[in-house]
């Protein structure tokens, strides 16, 4: 797996999702790690990477990746109930785009979106905000061959 084309790839997936209801909206932006201070491009993406395990052998290499997706809606307000149904649209869009691509264009062996717990509509912080929006985990398992060269 090269990761920065996996990025790239990554990215360009996740600013495809878009709701029609209760509004019309898309992914602003995507980050990779938390942004420095608030968010005003809403809704983002924000990821970070766990490696959880990484198995060599017989010429390839199998790792398991996890990571965390978070999509922020909006700065969260007393009373507002839209920003949870605008999280939770998100969060069917978002599984329906990553069922529609499993390896990321082909970035990756196999990868699966599923909620973490809570998933939507949950309370996000950062910098001092709180932001509504849902919580998952990409799981993503990538089989790659690789030269192992004893001269070198």
């Amino acid at each position: 797996m090269n990761f920065d084309t996996f990025l790239t790839k990554l990215s360009s997936l996740q600013k495809s999702i878009s709701i029609t209801s209760p509004t019309s909206q898309s992914v602003e932006r995507v980050h990779w790690g938390a942004p420095p201070g608030t968010i005003s491009d809403l809704p983002c993406v924000v990821n970070a990477l766990t490696e959880s395990e990484r198995t060599l052998g017989f010429g390839s290499r199998d790792q398991n990746f996890q990571i965390n997706v978070q999509l922020w809606v909006a700065r969260a307000r007393v009373e507002d109930d839209r920003s949870g149904k605008i999280a939770t649209a998100f969060w069917f869009a978002a599984k329906d785009a990553f069922d529609e691509d499993p390896t990321i264009d082909g970035s990756v062996s196999f990868s699966t979106l599923r909620g973490a717990v809570p998933t939507v509509p949950v309370i996000l912080s950062h910098g001092g905000q709180a932001y509504v929006g849902f919580n998952a985990m990409l799981d993503i398992q990538d089989v790659s061959a690789f030269d192992f060269d004893p001269e070198e």
